[in-house]
């Protein structure tokens, strides 16, 4: 893998080296969760570094040009829309986000899969967004075989309710989640409710120690205060001697003027772990 290779292409495309789309039909619960796999250029040796990205609610904010960046750079990525989400079957709640996650995880280190995609089963990253920073912090606790974990811009369930942000997330769900498949906003709202300890960052954050930590902090960040929902998780992690890297971008939620800069963040960061083995 080179980061360096972030923004650098292939003079053309040789027919018989083609970086390949596949479509992505994985289980989760019952439902099939749809999505796509990018593959490298062949002309970059394989078996690649996986990332595994999860988008944050409902998904609108994107990070195709990470992704694409990121198989420029020779990783195979794997992106799937989790459960009531852009198309994929079943009902969109919170509690649902880490199993999904925890399946395609499996699904990906699988030694048939990882044969079929040359994916390198020792170097899989799960890499999150918003929600999707906390839903790759907490599948990452159940995964032991994950090499290293990024979150950016991470929210936190748990440090909603504990900062009386409920208001704003009852309506960030009523609102936003309008694309989502779901029963209502009022029984999502209280599977959060319900469910807050266990859905918090700092839930069993001793088990992340074990991991390969990058935690990204949008400095002008008003979804998720990262005083709030980011900074207490990577204090935990600092003062257990965890293996944390954290990195401010002085940019809001979506990072949308900072998207290069994320970009070599996040994959300068991969080729490090990766060079340490």
């Amino acid at each position: 893998m080179k980061a360096e290779y972030a923004f650098t292409e292939f003079e053309e495309d040789d027919r018989e080296t083609f970086p390949e789309i596949c479509e992505l039909n994985i289980i989760s619960g019952g439902c099939h969760l749809y999505g796509y796999l990018l593959t490298p250029d062949k002309r970059i040796p394989g078996p690649y570094p996986t990332v595994i990205m999860s988008h944050g609610f409902p998904g609108y904010t994107t990070n195709n040009d990470l992704e694409l960046a990121l198989m420029r750079m020779g990783c195979v990525v794997i992106h799937v829309n989790h459960r009531g989400a852009w198309g994929s079957e079943g009902n969109y709640l919170f509690t649902n986000l880490k199993d999904d996650l925890i399946a395609i995880a499996k699904w990906a280190h699988n030694l048939a899969i990882a044969d079929q995609y040359q994916i390198d089963p020792k170097s899989i990253f799960l890499v999150g967004h918003s929600m999707g920073g906390q839903t790759v912090l907490n599948a990452a606790k159940d995964l032991p075989f994950v090499k290293g974990v990024v979150a950016m811009a991470a929210y936190d369930i748990g440090a909603a309710f504990r900062y009386h942000m409920e208001k704003e997330l009852f309506l960030m769900i009523e609102t936003e989640g309008q694309c989502l498949k779901l029963t209502s906003a009022s029984d999502v709202y209280e599977n959060a409710l319900l469910n807050r300890e266990e859905l918090s960052v700092l839930s069993r954050y001793d088990e992340l120690v074990k991991h390969n930590v990058l935690l990204v902090e949008a400095v002008h960040d008003t979804v998720a205060p990262p005083d709030k929902m980011l900074r207490p998780l990577a204090e935990k992690l600092q003062a257990a001697e965890g293996h944390i890297t954290y990195e401010t971008i002085r940019s809001n939620h979506s990072f949308v003027g900072q998207r290069m800069k994320l970009t070599k963040t996040v994959g300068t960061w991969i080729e490090k772990v990766l060079e340490r083995g």
